[in-house]
C-alpha cells in the first residue's frame, strides 16, 4: 500500500519563528509516521530538504502588505495541478483550499484591542496602514469560511477570539502548541549568562521578550517597575536595542534582537510575557523549560496550562508585578516542578499524536466518501 500524501505550507518551516518552528515539528511527525512529505515554502530546515519534496513559494522581497495580499496567488502557483491526501496550510491565505488550517492568530482581535502599531513616525505609520490592510484581508479569508476544512486553535483564547468574531467553525478542536523538552540552566550557565547579558547586578532579573511592539505589553512592564530597584530588567526583542526608560535608570538594559535565547532565558531570574494579546506565545514554554519561571497576563493563551501545570504565575489586573516577581523568584525549585509536569504533557511527542490522529480522520473520511464512487464505478464496467 503506498504511502499518503501529505502537503504543508508556510513561508518558513525552520527554526526562524515561533510559527516556523511549529511548522516543522508537523512535518517531523508525519514523517515519523511514513507519510511522504512535500512543503510549500521560501524557507525549509536543512535538516528536512533530503527528506521532503521541497515545492518553492516566491515571496516579494519587500512590503508586508504585498507578502500577504500575494501569498494566495503564489502558494497555488507552487501547488500547481497537484493532488494530496491531506493539505495542511498555517497561513489564512489559503485556509479554504486546505483540510487542515492551523490558526496562530488573529488581527482582528489585536485591533479591538487598540494595540497594533502606535509607535510615532514615518515608517510607523506605514507599518499601521500595513497591518490595517492585513486586517480586512483576514476577515474576508475568515467570513467565507469552507466548512470542510478542520481548523486547528493553539489555544483556547484563541478559540474562544474567532467564535466572538466569526463564528465556531464547524470542524475544529485545540491543538496546543508544544513545550520543548526540560533543559534547566545549572548554576555556572546561569552566571556566565548573567555576566553576559547583564553585567554585575546582585538584585533580580527580569526577562521580556517582545520588543517595543505595543501588542506584547512591554509598557505595561516599565510602569509596573518603576521605583522597584531590585529588580533588574532585562529587555529583548525586534527595535528595543538601546531603549531606555529614564525611570528605570540603572536597573534596565535592552539588548535588540535575541539570536540565543537559551542563554537569555538563563540569565533571568523570572520572565514575563505582558502582552495585551498573544494567543499562545511559545516564549512561556521555553522560559519554563529552561528553568525560568514565568509571569503571564490572562491575555496570554498559554497562561491556563502555564497555571494547570504550576510553572508561573498570573498577572492580573491590580496585581503587583514586583511582587509576583519577588515570589516567582524565590520559589524556582517548586515552578522548576511544574515546568516538568507542562513539559510532559505538552510533549513534542504528544502534539504529534493528536496531530496524526486529525490527519488519520481525514483520510478516513476521504477514504469512506470514494468508496461508493468507486464501487458505482466497478459495477458500470
Amino acid at each position: 500500500m503506498s504511502k499518503p500524501t501529505l502537503c504543508i505550507i508556510h513561508e518558513a518551516i525552520s527554526q526562524d519563528s515561533a510559527i516556523a518552528k511549529i511548522a516543522m515539528l508537523d512535518v517531523r511527525a508525519a514523517l515519523d509516521a511514513g507519510w511522504e512529505i512535500s512543503v510549500v515554502a521560501k524557507i525549509l530546515d536543512p535538516s528536512l530538504r533530503d527528506r521532503v519534496n521541497w515545492l518553492k513559494l516566491t515571496v516579494p522581497p519587500r512590503g508586508f502588505i504585498l507578502k500577504w495580499l500575494t501569498a494566495r496567488h503564489f502558494i497555488r502557483s507552487a501547488l500547481g495541478h497537484r493532488s494530496f491526501d491531506v493539505i495542511h496550510a498555517h497561513q489564512p491565505q489559503v485556509a479554504d483550499l486546505a483540510d487542515v488550517y492551523q490558526c496562530h492568530f488573529l488581527t482582528r482581535a489585536a485591533y479591538e484591542r487598540n494595540c497594533l502599531e502606535s509607535r510615532p513616525g514615518l515608517r510607523a505609520k506605514f507599518a499601521r496602514l500595513q497591518q490595517q490592510g492585513v486586517l480586512h484581508a483576514e476577515d474576508r479569508f475568515y467570513r467565507r469560511w469552507n466548512p470542510e476544512t478542520h481548523m486547528l486553535f493553539c489555544s483556547d483564547l484563541l478559540r474562544q477570539e474567532f467564535a466572538h468574531l466569526y463564528g465556531m467553525p464547524p470542524r475544529q478542536q485545540v491543538l496546543v502548541n508544544p513545550c520543548p523538552p526540560v533543559n534547566f540552566a545549572n548554576d555556572a550557565e546561569r552566571r556566565a549568562a548573567r555576566q553576559r547579558w547583564v553585567g554585575d547586578h546582585n538584585g533580580i532579573v527580569l526577562g521580556y521578550l517582545g520588543g517595543v511592539e505595543e501588542r506584547k505589553g512591554f509598557k505595561k512592564v516599565l510602569q509596573a517597575l518603576k521605583g522597584h530597584g531590585d529588580i533588574f530588567f532585562l529587555m529583548g526583542g525586534a527595535h528595543s536595542e538601546g531603549f531606555v526608560d529614564p525611570n528605570l535608570s540603572g536597573h534596565m538594559k535592552s539588548v535588540g534582537m535575541v539570536l540565543d535565547p537559551a542563554s537569555f532565558y538563563a540569565a533571568c531570574d523570572v520572565f514575563v510575557v505582558p502582552s495585551l494579546f498573544d494567543p499562545f506565545a511559545l516564549v512561556v514554554c521555553e522560559a519554563a523549560a529552561r528553568g525560568t519561571p514565568v509571569i503571564a497576563t490572562e491575555s496570554v493563551g498559554a497562561l491556563a496550562n502555564l497555571l494547570e501545570h504550576q510553572a508561573g504565575l498570573a498577572w492580573r489586573q491590580g496585581d503587583s508585578l514586583a511582587d509576583l516577581v519577588r515570589q516567582a523568584a524565590g520559589q524556582r525549585e517548586k515552578f522548576n516542578a511544574g515546568a516538568r509536569r507542562l513539559s510532559e504533557a505538552l510533549s513534542e511527542q504528544e502534539h504529534g499524536r493528536q496531530l496524526m490522529a486529525v490527519y488519520d480522520m481525514i483520510l478516513r473520511a476521504k477514504r469512506t466518501a470514494a468508496a461508493p464512487a468507486a464501487k458505482a464505478s466497478a459495477c458500470a464496467l
